[in-house]
């Protein structure tokens, strides 16, 4: 079996209003794709960003690839891509990926990086020009250029035509069939469906 790159115990989200169950807990390996299934409000995005290391758990533990992302985000290496993704006006796709690797420690090569999305084509494009899977899809190249793993995706697909969603779920699956960890969340259980794992979002139930 393969050794679980994201572990989760006993947890509690920090939300007073809303507080999630107790004992929320969960592994998940390299290179599978975990859904996580619920409606709008049932936290989600939080799991989410204790898994980013953007938040404290009030209660039990996440550790990614053995280390607490909160504590020491350098060792976690999670990347995340929200379900707004980034604006970049006035820059080709090329530019927005150099400008984050000057961002980024030991980043990863700016080809490699928009090849491995199905963007290698596009490096001159406009940002404006772009459709919105393509927008998806250079967010996850930027992930990618800090070599992110575990990948937290927030609905990847959410608002994309079949087609376009199509190839998002297209790259995942070769990311993860390369090793890369994938934990996404979705409003559409057909589209959880599709991941190798599911789980209720934690205010859903666990």
């Amino acid at each position: 079996m393969k050794a679980p790159v994201i572990e989760v115990r006993g947890l509690e989200l920090s939300d007073a209003a809303h507080r999630s169950p107790r004992d929320v807990a969960f592994t998940v390996a390299s290179g599978e794709v975990y859904a996580v299934l619920g409606r709008y409000g049932a936290g989600k995005t939080e799991l989410l960003e204790l898994l980013a290391g953007l938040r404290r758990p009030t209660a039990g533990t996440v550790r990614v690839h053995g280390a607490d992302p909160y504590a020491d985000r350098g060792a976690a290496r999670g990347g995340a891509v929200w379900r707004d993704g980034g604006l970049f006006p006035g820059l080709t796709v090329a530019e927005i990926v150099d400008t984050w690797r000057r961002w980024t420690l030991d980043p990863a090569d700016r080809a490699d990086a928009l090849a491995r999305v199905g963007l290698a084509d596009a490096a001159d494009m406009p940002f404006e020009r772009l459709a919105p899977g393509e927008r998806r899809r250079l967010d996850l190249a930027l992930a990618l250029v800090g070599r992110s793993d575990p990948l937290l995706l927030d609905e990847p697909t959410a608002g994309l035509d079949a087609g376009a969603a199509r190839e998002v779920r297209s790259v995942l699956r070769r990311l993860a069939a390369h090793g890369t960890t994938v934990v996404l969340t979705t409003r559409d259980p057909g589209e959880a469906c599709r991941a190798d794992r599911v789980a209720s979002s934690p205010r859903d139930g666990w």
